[in-house]
């Protein structure tokens, strides 16, 4: 009974559900999506213009298109969403498009879009039949476009004094059409000039502004023409420019301005009477007066110096005053100047040559814990460790060399290396320069003892004597009776003396002639030279072992 009941009740219920799935048949009606045609709203849309990338893409947008069949879709861009003048970017048969940096900015340079300013940028797609929706990017282009000068006018004559040296000698001033106040990127203009025709070679910086100006006194004019090469009461030309760097995200931009060129006319450059080093090197003892340098009375001062590593100095033209000290230009390596300057930093330990020039306002530190001979007696091999010259460190380097009739040399700080070789100073003979310098030339054949002093900047070649004698208190100064010195070999000679402590002596080539004599550097003791000498003095009484030796320059009583 119970099984007869369940089946009736599973047949109701299979009617049932028929039934009601015929009315739901009757009052279903299937519809088909509405065609489209609708340029995708991208996931950024903010675009910063990377000049360091010009290649990415700047971005890429994608559509759908239901009601275009086989379209060209030309991109077309706006700076309003009317499109009241859209500029074609491209066009395509796909369903994407995309634009590198440098397309889209030189896109919007065309357009006059001002640099690092968020400019709304409006795209839409149009087939000629159809036209898409609008998107909106916001976008910061970079600079293309260098700045102009607007004053003075090219070939503008200055002509510096003294009269009132802080007064305002020059003013620049220039355009930068697409930087404006609302620019989101610093801009700074360097100023730079340099002799005309140099084609900036050897460019100067004379100085910096974030605005459209730059001034500069008559003093500080002064100096950078005459560190830059200008002549005191002479017109010199010079070109100058400016180099805008842009601080972006994606680094340093520079644009760099057509020249312009100036006529400058300088007054002479102050030269102290005398100069004086003060630095770590002496404890910055500004009273420390054995530390003057050496004035040759043209403007050019030099003193040789060993520092530790890392060592700082500046000069100062008063011993004990720091008033008007000098020191290293920021702006401008290897110049000089009295107003915000650094410190002058040696970074590699050693003994050094520094020379401070007036005429150019500059400094040069030059290694001089070496030096070689290389010329036409060795082949110009600048390669021969064996011509080094001897020093006891203090500046002074000697070597005795052999030479033919006519025979050239020069100079080097480092065996195998050319750059920085010294010669002979064509105005000035008997000094030595490292550039426009010539080759020092041998008049006569024979062996010469080759004195390099750097302290003064000078050089000499004095013929070594084939004999040697000892004359002075010992023998009573008889020059006839001098007793002779043992030749040990070429250049080097020794005799056994007794000696009180108050004795003196020197040495004679030739016994009986009082031509020619040699004795002691009044400057550099135990040093052996010909013109200027002191006697030697004996250092007490007992009997003593005298050398002279022409080889490396030097005298000894031991």
């Amino acid at each position: 009974m119970n099984t007869y009941i369940k089946k009736l009740s599973y047949l109701f219920l299979s009617l049932t559900l028929i039934l009601g799935a015929c009315d739901a048949n009757e009052s279903l009606t299937v519809t088909s999506p509405e065609a489209e045609f609708v340029l995708k709203t991208p996931g950024i849309s903010n675009i910063f213009l990377n000049f360091a990338l010009p290649d990415n893409p700047a971005f890429t947008i994608t559509w759908n298109d239901d009601i275009n069949t086989g379209a060209t879709y030309s991109v077309e861009m706006s700076l309003d969403a009317e499109f009241s003048a859209p500029v074609v970017l491209g066009s395509t048969e796909n369903k994407n498009f995309s634009m590198t940096v440098a397309e889209l900015n030189d896109v919007l340079s065309d357009a006059n879009i001002k640099s690092y300013e968020e400019t709304g940028v409006y795209l839409r797609l149009n087939t000629g039949s159809e036209v898409s929706n609008t998107i909106l990017f916001q976008v910061s282009k970079f600079v293309v476009t260098p700045p102009t000068f607007t004053s003075p006018d090219n070939g503008f004559s200055v002509v510096i004094t003294d009269t009132n040296p802080d007064d305002i000698a020059l003013t620049l001033t220039w355009e930068d059409p697409e930087i404006t106040a609302n620019s989101t990127v610093d801009v700074t203009y360097n100023v730079e000039m340099d002799l005309a025709g140099n084609n900036f070679a050897a460019a100067t910086l004379i100085g910096s502004s974030d605005t459209n100006t730059f001034e500069i006194s008559h003093d500080n004019l002064n100096d950078l023409v005459i560190a830059a090469g200008g002549k005191a009461d002479e017109a010199t030309d010079f070109d100058f420019r400016l180099i805008a760097v842009a601080k972006t995200a994606g680094g340093d931009l520079n644009r760099t301005s057509e020249l312009i060129t100036l006529s400058l006319t300088a007054f002479k450059a102050a030269i102290p009477d005398n100069l004086y080093m003060v630095g770590a090197h002496n404890g910055w003892n500004n009273a420390d007066a054995t530390q003057q340098f050496y004035n040759d009375g043209n403007g050019v001062f030099s003193r040789v110096q060993t520092f530790s590593a890392n060592d700082e100095f500046k000069m100062i033209p008063v011993s004990g005053d720091w008033g008007g000290d000098y020191g290293e230009d920021p702006n401008n390596p290897g110049k000089i100047v009295q107003e915000g300057e650094n410190n002058i930093k040696v970074e590699t330990a050693g003994t050094y040559l520094v020379i401070v020039d007036f005429n150019t306002l500059s400094f040069k530190l030059s290694n001089i814990d070496t030096l070689f001979m290389v010329g036409a007696h060795n082949g110009w091999n600048n390669a021969d460790a064996s011509q080094q010259f001897s020093t006891s460190g203090n500046g002074v380097f000697t070597r005795m060399q052999t030479f033919s009739e006519g025979d050239e040399f020069k100079m080097i700080p480092v065996s195998g290396d050319w750059s920085g070789d010294y010669g002979e100073d064509p105005n000035n003979p008997g000094k030595i320069i490292q550039e426009g310098e010539n080759n020092i030339k041998v008049a006569a054949a024979g062996t010469f003892m080759v004195t390099v002093d750097f302290n003064d900047l000078s050089f000499s070649l004095v013929e070594v004597p084939v004999n040697l004698y000892l004359v002075g208190s010992p023998n009573g100064w008889d020059n006839a009776s001098a007793p002779a010195f043992t030749k040990l070999e070429d250049g080097v000679f020794e005799i056994t003396q007794t000696l009180t402590a108050s004795d003196e002596f020197k040495f004679l080539p030739v016994q009986g002639s009082w031509d020619n004599d040699w004795g002691e550097s009044g400057t550099y003791a135990g040093m052996l030279v010909r013109d200027n000498e002191s006697n030697v003095k004996s250092p007490g009484d007992g009997t003593y072992k005298v050398t002279v030796d022409y080889t490396k320059g030097t005298v000894t009583v031991q």
